[in-house]
């Protein structure tokens, strides 16, 4: 990097368009977007048996309301206070048992974020969200559905995307079978 430029900054996001040297020589400009100063984000998955509790929220970018995974902008350096605060905002209760499962980049060609991914294991499938301007509905669907809703293009939001196949891959959840037309 040649030189950092701020363009613009909110309680969300600091913009930077950054004038850069290619391994060329060549020189240019990258545009880079920082959330939460740095600091992690967090994705969800709670379980209870075989049910994966979901979250519906507007996504103003979408324009668009989206079925997922809880997740969030840090509340703090510490993600296993930030995944708790979203949890009890989105699903209204503190799991049993959390775990960090691992970490994934959003969207490393634009933004300088990480996220990290935990499962969180739950006594009942219950929900009251708290942060209700945020949540629409909450509901807790058998793992084989929410696989069928992936393959039918009900659910297609990125972080409930990866934080799966994180979990498959950890053997926290079972690979779906394949279904061919």
């Amino acid at each position: 990097m040649l030189e950092e430029r701020e363009v613009y900054r909110n309680r969300f996001i600091t913009v930077y368009d950054d004038e850069v040297q290619f391994a060329s020589g060549a020189r240019g400009d990258y545009l880079r977007i920082v959330e939460a100063e740095g600091a992690r984000g967090v994705v969800a998955l709670p379980l209870f048996a075989d049910l994966v509790g979901l979250v519906k929220t507007y996504r103003y970018a979408l324009g668009a309301f989206e079925w997922s995974l809880p997740r969030g902008f840090a509340h703090s350096v510490d993600t296993s206070l930030t995944v708790l605060t979203e949890l009890n905002e989105e699903l209204g209760a503190d799991p049993v048992d959390l775990q960090r499962l691992g970490e994934l980049n959003p969207n490393s060609g634009l933004l300088a974020s990480t996220v990290d991914v935990f499962v969180a294991r739950y006594a009942a499938a219950e929900a009251t969200p708290t942060d209700t301007d945020e949540i629409a509905e909450v509901r807790w669907i058998p793992v084989t559905q929410l696989f069928d809703e992936i393959r039918d293009g009900q659910i297609s939001d990125a972080f409930t995307l990866s934080a799966l196949c994180l979990a498959q891959v950890s053997d926290v959840l079972p690979t779906p079978p394949c279904k061919h037309p």
